[in-house]
């Protein structure tokens, strides 16, 4: 293409170098740490052998395309890939050997031997401090389970800031019936998706709405209650998920508060009986836990490193993925894309309410606290402008109380705020009118 007059020295510009295809060869054992600036766009294809991206395989001449998160590819055998992203430097790739596989290969045939011996699958709960790898330890336990067997194991996100299936803010279960899509920092999409590539998966989902353990314990302590329940009624049912087992994966351990035993309590809630510590051999805060937890799993208290390919996260990152997830809810991705629905609706006729943040409150205000975790949001600009919003099965004139121990419907996401004229625009997954049900104000921001 000739270059255009008045805007160069007369010479033709050339296509950039980096926007080609380049070659890399991953050495069996080893592993590439694949980091890029946000938003940039890499497209990965398998020449030859064995590669997985947390458990899962890619196959050979399919192009992978990755948006907005890091991840390592593993070599099983001796691999051959060609990758393209103009905002990487061919100089800067980092490939290492994979020095913890062994474990991991290690803990999933002990998890395996586990199913194959009782028709009470394992109950595996994954902890650690921030940036160790238990998510992505947990996603490749979850896809070595499915790999050869027909098993579905029960993954648990007991961590709010993780969407995991499910915009921010919620805490989650779902069984793992199918290989998880290595493409997506949400592990896949659900059966609100619709039609997609790989088989969607059904999570059943507790909002909490706040972005720290620490604003509302209590009632992060009530929903993990509540979806233990709903894990022991689908074990229950379930045979093939019950002998497939769960796997839990934990808030950081600094999250966690050691005066509320709150550890011990998700253990005892969920029935664990096998606890993988992610850390150093000699971190004390693991001989402490190994001796607490002692009387609900006995000996099954395992200590492995921290994993070779974990890549650190700071919070600027974990913003983007919570980022990418809600958009992912509301749009879907680049190769399934959703439709949102914005309808117009009347202030006087939504109810919204938020959970309360102690964090937040004065001395006066904690100490008349009525057992509620609810609180009534005034329809502002200021409170709802971008803001996401559970939509409850309660209805609209409930009560707290009713609001509080509602299901939810799904989520919405108030784009404009008129405080003049009185009205809100309001962004649905679906099409139809707004339903008549009170709201729930979550601590997460969208602005497109």
């Amino acid at each position: 293409m000739e270059s255009l007059p008045g805007l160069s020295d007369g010479q033709t510009t050339t296509a950039d170098s980096n926007n080609d295809s380049h070659p890399l060869n991953i050495p069996r054992g080893s592993e590439w740490k694949v980091e890029r600036p946000s938003e940039s766009r890499l497209i990965i294809v398998i020449k030859t052998g064995i590669a997985e991206i947390f458990g899962t395989e890619l196959a050979n001449g399919i192009e992978y395309e990755f948006r907005s998160f890091n991840f390592s590819i593993f070599s099983v055998e001796d691999v051959t890939l060609e990758w393209k992203c103009p905002e990487m430097s061919v100089q800067n790739l980092t490939v290492i050997p994979n020095t913890t596989s062994k474990f991991i290969y290690n803990l999933h045939f002990a998890l395996e031997k586990m199913r194959c011996s009782s028709f009470e699958g394992p109950r595996a709960m994954i902890i650690g401090e921030a940036n160790s790898g238990k998510t992505s330890l947990c996603r490749t336990l979850c896809s070595y389970a499915i790999k050869y067997k027909p098993y579905q194991p029960m993954f648990i996100n007991l961590d709010p800031r993780e969407g995991v299936f499910s915009p921010p803010g919620c805490i989650s279960a779902i069984p793992i019936s199918d290989i998880l899509d290595v493409q997506s920092s949400t592990w896949g999409q659900s059966m609100t998706s619709g039609a997609t590539p790989l088989h969607s998966k059904q999570p059943f989902v507790k909002n909490y709405g706040l972005e720290r353990l620490t604003d509302n314990r209590t009632f992060y302590q009530r929903l993990t209650s509540e979806l233990a329940s709903v894990v022991d009624e689908r074990l229950a049912g379930d045979s093939l998920v019950r002998r497939s087992g769960c796997i839990v994966d934990t808030p950081p351990l600094a999250s966690l508060s050691e005066k509320d035993n709150e550890l011990e309590e998700i253990v005892r809630k969920f029935k664990v009986n096998v606890v993988v510590a992610i850390g150093d051999e000699s971190d004390a805060i693991f001989e402490k836990y190994a001796q607490k937890l002692f009387p609900h799993v006995g000996s099954n208290f395992i200590k492995i490193p921290k994993l070779s390919g974990c890549i650190p996260t700071d919070d600027v990152y974990k913003r983007l993925l919570q980022r990418s997830s809600i958009r992912e809810y509301f749009y879907g991705t680049p190769k399934v894309v959703l439709s949102p629905y914005a309808i117009g609706a009347d202030m006087e006729d939504v109810s919204i309410w938020k959970p309360k943040n102690v964090m937040d409150l004065t001395e006066a205000e904690a100490e008349k606290q009525n057992g509620n975790e609810m609180i009534p949001v005034e329809v502002t600009a200021s409170n709802l402008q971008h803001a996401l919003v559970a939509i409850t099965y309660a209805d609209r004139k409930a009560s707290a109380a009713e609001v509080e121990r509602a299901p939810i419907l799904g989520f919405a996401l108030i784009t404009e705020v008129n405080e003049k004229r009185r009205k809100l625009r309001i962004l649905l997954p679906v099409p139809g009118r707004l339903p008549n049900k009170a709201m729930v104000l979550t601590s997460y921001r969208y602005l497109e």
